[in-house]
């Protein structure tokens, strides 16, 4: 009985499919740097503005960390009059996506809050600096943990608060945020977060496949010691 010619080309196909699979997942961003001072390359990542803010500020190095720009004066005092002048944020150029696990070791001084970001795209601001369109912001601060979705509607910035765990967490502490983005077999996107002993997820069908990933550090004063995707 004679071959069909879809039958005969059905095994060379699917071989094919199985080794694009495997090169994607071998060239997909990894990443595993250190912020202590000289450790890392300022040129692998990009600053970007809130669209909520006309300032766009970068991050002061320290000896074991780096540190969101705020003026000299103690954490309360920066949470109780700057709160909104402290954003700082950035994302590594290359593109992490769906599957890998995001992470950062980080600290607050006071109250909050460090977070890392997740954007599928970057825009232009006015003055020509990239800017955060949609993004999720994954919240680090003392009574727990957030998830922000944010967007732009009507030309202005909004934002809703999309999943959250309440659990108390300590100043001046260092700890490691987890944040995973996966897909299950029914196609539905789920988000997992892990910090300190805790984990909570939630579904966001808006996840994207791959997008840029970072820190963000604001409202107060906070420090990065660390990132990773794998």
């Amino acid at each position: 009985m004679p071959v069909k010619r879809q039958d005969a080309l059905k095994k060379p196909l699917l071989g094919l499919l199985m080794v694009a699979c495997l090169l994607s997942a071998f060239a997909a961003t990894t990443a595993d740097m250190s912020f202590r001072l000289g450790a890392w390359s300022s040129n692998d990542w990009i600053l970007v503005k809130s669209p909520r803010f006309s300032y766009m500020h970068g991050f002061v190095q320290r000896d074991a960390c780096i540190e969101n720009e705020c003026p000299p004066v103690s954490g309360e005092e920066i949470f109780k009059k700057h709160c909104s002048e402290v954003y700082s944020a950035m994302v590594l150029k290359d593109r992490a996506e769906i599957g890998q696990t995001v992470s950062s070791t980080m600290s607050f001084d006071w109250r909050m809050a460090p977070l890392i970001v997740l954007a599928e795209k970057l825009e232009q601001a006015d003055g020509g600096e990239p800017t955060f369109g949609e993004h999720w912001e994954i919240v680090l601060y003392d009574e727990g943990l957030n998830v922000w979705h944010h967007s732009i509607k009507d030309g202005k910035p909004f934002w809703y608060k999309a999943a959250c765990l309440k659990v108390p967490f300590s100043k001046d502490t260092r700890y490691n945020l987890e944040v995973k983005v996966s897909k299950t077999h029914k196609g539905v996107r789920e988000m997992m977060v892990k910090c300190g002993g805790h984990e909570f997820g939630y579904v966001d069908n808006d996840l994207p496949d791959s997008f840029y990933a970072g820190i963000i550090g604001c409202e107060g004063r906070n420090r990065f010691y660390d990132f990773k995707i794998r």
